[in-house]
């Protein structure tokens, strides 16, 4: 079995998959995101969204695809609305002229997510495609995903002696299939350095296919997309193919039930990008919400909150750290 397969199986079957069927965010459940980390994240997004928004006069479609718990949106929505109630233009404007929506296929999530969010207007989607249909065309589509691109399924090869070999599942084992040229061939032209013996190289078709119709769709209709997820931009040949359980690694194939991701190749989707009549950036995390001001946030949440000190810098520090979130987390950023 392709490891693609196996990944489709265990996470998006309908009535069993894992993402279809879990809530699988929070401190008792099987991972935490950034912005159940601390709301500053969501605040410095809605700045953000607010900045390129004030220098568009259109009216505008703000969709999160993967919402989770809705924490971010929340947050964002939550954040433009207290400007609004204090008479700023920029966030009145982007009230008045947005419609607000969620791509989620998760039922347990989507049901969390309109609890959270039940004081706004927001119409609900399964896919993608099924938000362009009943998005006018005539708004710009801003569009927002955390942590999306690495649950898309990938296939794994492997570099040995006679060439690339891919590798499979078999008998509830990882193998290596037999030496195919045409796989070989294809990922020659794909990576652009030497690979050492036993090298890694991961390629995700789904994540391809989706950026693809994400640019065609910001091509059209302008807008920006913010993808921010954890992956890399130069390629070193590793194996991140990895499940998490309650906060920790598990067996790939033994433990059942587990999230199942792999780094994001965003040098992969940037090319891709490039073929469009479209501007991109690759940053850190970290040096994304630097620029955002998170430091200056930080310093105003102390002062307001003394006897917080500790909690507001290590939410803060988690996020923006070296070793921690800060430079494992990229930004993609793509913009008409």
């Amino acid at each position: 079995m392709k490891i693609s397969h196996f990944m489709s199986d265990a996470l998006f079957k309908e009535k069993s998959g894992y993402y279809r069927t879990k809530n699988p965010i929070g401190k008792d459940s099987d991972f935490i995101t950034a912005p159940e980390i601390s709301q500053v994240f969501g605040e410095l997004l809605a700045a953000y969204i607010l900045e390129i928004a004030s220098h568009k006069n259109c009216e505008i479609s703000l969709v999160e695809m993967g919402a989770g718990k809705g924490t971010l949106f929340l947050d964002i929505l939550n954040s433009i609305q207290k400007l609004a109630d204090k008479n700023i233009s920029q966030a009145i404007n982007f009230i008045n002229n947005s419609e607000f929506h969620i791509i989620e296929i998760n039922e347990v999530l989507q049901k969390i997510q309109q609890e959270n969010l039940s004081k706004f207007k927001i119409t609900w989607h399964n896919n993608f495609a099924e938000f362009l249909s009943k998005n006018s065309k005539q708004k710009e589509i801003f569009f927002i995903s955390n942590e999306l691109f690495d649950c898309f399924p990938i296939d794994q090869f492997v570099f040995t002696e006679i060439g690339w070999r891919e590798r499979i599942i078999q008998n509830n084992k990882f193998t290596l299939a037999p030496f195919k040229q045409e796989n070989h061939n294809f990922i020659e032209q794909e990576i652009d350095c030497l690979a050492p013996i036993g090298g890694v190289f991961e390629y995700s078709k789904a994540a391809r296919e989706f950026i693809k119709d994400l640019c065609e769709a910001i091509e059209s209709q302008g807008g920006v997309a913010i993808n921010i997820d954890y992956g890399y931009i130069k390629n070193e040949f590793l194996n991140t193919l990895q499940a998490v359980k309650n906060h920790k690694k598990v067996d790939v194939l033994q433990e059942g039930g587990a999230d199942i991701t792999a780094l994001v190749d965003f040098s992969a989707l940037e090319k891709i990008v490039k073929n469009y009549n479209l501007q991109s950036s690759i940053i850190s995390q970290s040096h994304f919400l630097k620029s955002l001001g998170i430091e200056e946030r930080r310093q105003s949440l102390l002062a307001k909150n003394v006897d917080k000190e500790q909690e507001i810098n290590l939410a803060i520090d988690r996020l923006i750290s070296a070793d921690q979130m800060g430079e494992l987390f990229k930004c993609l950023i793509i913009w008409r």
